[in-house]
């Protein structure tokens, strides 16, 4: 073997991943799958546990799971998720968790309430969506997140405990297939000082939608024909709105509209057509 063979051929074994800036690997496991995130441990000694102490955390369906996740069983998925966390040090700003249609595993009321604890603390930005199975409620445990900043969860009933004091720092929430008990929508939105986005989508429980946040500039609401009622005078600083009604219609719904709007998109769908108009004011 030549000199420069040789050379090279160390060369090729030198880790060079090790070497680059600590942002820049901050910046690479944070856009990884937890599956491909604990991976990371085999690279080399020096990383071999320098995922558990990755500031964002995403299970995702099939990214966490193989390929065939779709029969996994509950307690074989809520174990994974649990080691993940009691393996974790250090703080969590990020954590996703989106259980995609057809599994046969579910989140459970017991499962978050082990798991919220882990997250409480730091956690700013927080996804909790279960399209696999049905859940009843979401737990009051998940009200303890008082740094929130972003909020999207779906698939759960919500009522509101007692003793909530808001999300204080919340700037974006996304609602989808949520039920709503009484009041539960109101308590929750007038819970959100800072609220600048909003999206409802699929809910229920609620057939007057009438807001007045306003710090509110971005709203997207998607319903159906049991709404009877939209008023948005008080929502000061709203100036991006997209109203979409299915099998229903959207002008007669709406009541009043803040002076300032820049963008209004409306779309109605039918069971044989979609009539949409945009306006920019």
């Amino acid at each position: 073997m030549s000199l420069f063979n040789k050379k090279a051929n160390q060369d090729d074994h030198i880790d060079r991943i090790s070497d680059l800036p600590s942002n820049v690997i901050d910046g690479i496991l944070e856009h990884l799958s937890i599956r491909d995130l604990v991976r990371t441990s085999i690279l080399s000694t020096n990383w071999r546990y320098m995922w558990t102490s990755v500031p964002t955390l995403k299970f995702q369906g099939r990214s966490f799971l193989p390929d065939d996740h779709l029969n996994y069983p509950s307690p074989v998925v809520s174990k994974i998720i649990t080691d993940v966390l009691m393996l974790h040090n250090g703080p969590i700003y990020k954590f996703n968790l989106l259980i995609p249609y057809g599994c046969s595993f579910e989140i459970t009321l017991e499962c978050l309430n082990t798991w919220i604890p882990f997250l409480s603390r730091n956690v700013k930005h927080l996804e909790l969506v279960n399209n696999g199975t049905y859940l009843d409620k979401m737990p009051y445990i998940v009200f303890s997140c008082k740094e929130l900043t972003k909020f999207r969860f779906g698939g759960f009933n919500l009522s509101i405990p007692p003793n909530f004091s808001g999300f204080k720092r919340l700037l974006n929430l996304q609602l989808q297939m949520v039920t709503f008990e009484s009041g539960a929508l109101e308590s929750l939105i007038s819970g959100c000082p800072l609220l600048e986005k909003l999206r409802i989508e699929y809910c229920h429980g609620f057939e007057y939608f009438h807001i007045s946040t306003p710090t509110l500039k971005v709203l997207s609401l998607v319903f159906d024909k049991n709404m009877k009622s939209i008023c948005l005078k008080k929502a000061q600083n709203l100036s991006d709105l997209t109203l979409m009604a299915n099998d229903g219609w959207v002008p007669g719904l709406i009541k009043s509209l803040p002076k300032n709007m820049q963008r209004f998109c409306c779309i109605a769908s039918f069971s044989d057509k979609k009539i949409s108009f945009l306006r920019r004011c």
